[in-house]
């Protein structure tokens, strides 16, 4: 989902709801219903985010109580990304309860305030509200299926296509063996090769016996 933030964004502008016929009347309620329309991507956001131009369905029951306006409902929505071992895409379907309690300023604290959300300029923002919500809902390492073979981790071959596919990997604390051990099989193969080779101080030998 993307965190966006700036002012334009629907999650700022279209899920604030004005609530001064709530305050102070304890018991009262009222149901609200939105959709809005989920903004660009964000390029460094989740691995499963809701894609631009899809819907975002907002329920909730907003009730006031003597601490504030309480909130509850459910977000409904579809999100896509990439399976995190072959990054084909993947997609989840959603819905999720959400559940807060905006205080009434007065009734807190300085200190309790910083933790607290607040039901300012009489109105429940539920902006914030859902984008975590669904940023919690959605899964960090999405799979396209639960055994899914991944890719191949030294060239990035899809395993699917092969399963049999693989790679002679040397321990690189061996590597430098490896290589002294090729040299010494080159000098061996060099020297019988030249003992093969006509000419040679053996059969030069062979000659001055004759």
């Amino acid at each position: 989902m993307s965190t966006e933030t700036s002012s334009n964004s629907p999650l700022e502008t279209e899920l604030r709801f004005d609530a001064v016929d709530l305050a102070g009347r304890i018991g009262s309620h009222r149901t609200v219903q939105h959709t809005i329309t989920a903004p660009a991507r964000d390029a460094g956001g989740q691995a499963m985010q809701v894609p631009e131009g899809e819907t975002i369905d907002v329920e909730a029951e907003l009730e006031s109580v003597v601490e504030g306006i309480y909130v509850h409902g459910t977000v409904t929505t579809h999100l896509e990304g990439e399976c995190s071992r072959c990054l084909d895409p993947v997609e989840q379907d959603i819905g999720v309860r959400i559940d807060e309690l905006f205080m009434y300023p007065e009734k807190l604290t300085a200190e309790e305030k910083e933790d607290a959300v607040l039901f300012e300029d009489d109105q429940v923002d539920l902006g914030p509200l859902v984008r975590d919500t669904i940023g919690v809902e959605a899964d960090e390492r999405p799979l396209c299926r639960p055994d899914c073979p991944g890719l191949c981790s030294q060239c990035g071959f899809r395993m699917e296509d092969d399963p049999e596919h693989f790679h002679d990997v040397i321990d690189p604390r061996f590597a430098a063996l490896q290589g002294l051990l090729e040299e010494d099989s080159d000098d061996v193969e060099q020297a019988e090769d030249s003992s093969e080779q006509p000419g040679s101080s053996d059969d030069a030998g062979e000659k001055e016996d004759r």
